[in-house]
């Protein structure tokens, strides 16, 4: 009969204690949301169709590099030569850096993030080069 009533009141504890601690424990947040990927366009622009370098940084944050760039749409207007390269970026933490060398005497590039441009910078020289970067 004692072990009974001692069993009893062992369970009666550890049921407490059980649900004390159910009831009292903090909640655990919700993770933050992650963030909206965005789209990135890096746009290079010189009087020259062929060019020296390119140098960036891709969608996972490594440095890229192309020699002899190519850019395949001449403005019939400036008569500027100019590519871009799209990527989505995931995280807004990473770089967005862009150095480009003219095969010419003008270079400008220009990054944008959806519409908004961010970065831009122009040089003029013997095949100059444009640097930009993007504050984040």
């Amino acid at each position: 009969m004692v072990r009974i009533l001692y069993l009893r009141l062992l369970l009666t504890l550890l049921t407490g204690t059980a649900l004390c601690l159910a009831v009292f424990s903090p909640a655990t947040a919700a993770p933050a949301p992650a963030p909206e990927p965005q789209r990135i366009t890096i746009t290079l622009t010189s009087d020259r169709q062929q060019n020296g370098a390119a140098v960036w940084f891709d969608a996972a944050a490594r440095l890229r590099t192309q020699t002899h760039v190519p850019l395949t749409h001449q403005d019939g207007h400036t008569r500027l030569w100019s590519a871009s390269l799209v990527y989505t970026r995931h995280s807004p933490g990473e770089p967005l850096d862009a150095l480009f060398q003219s095969g010419g005497g003008f270079s400008r590039c220009q990054i944008w993030v959806e519409s908004e441009l961010v970065a831009e910078d122009s040089a003029r020289g013997h095949e100059p080069t444009s640097r930009c970067r993007a504050r984040n």
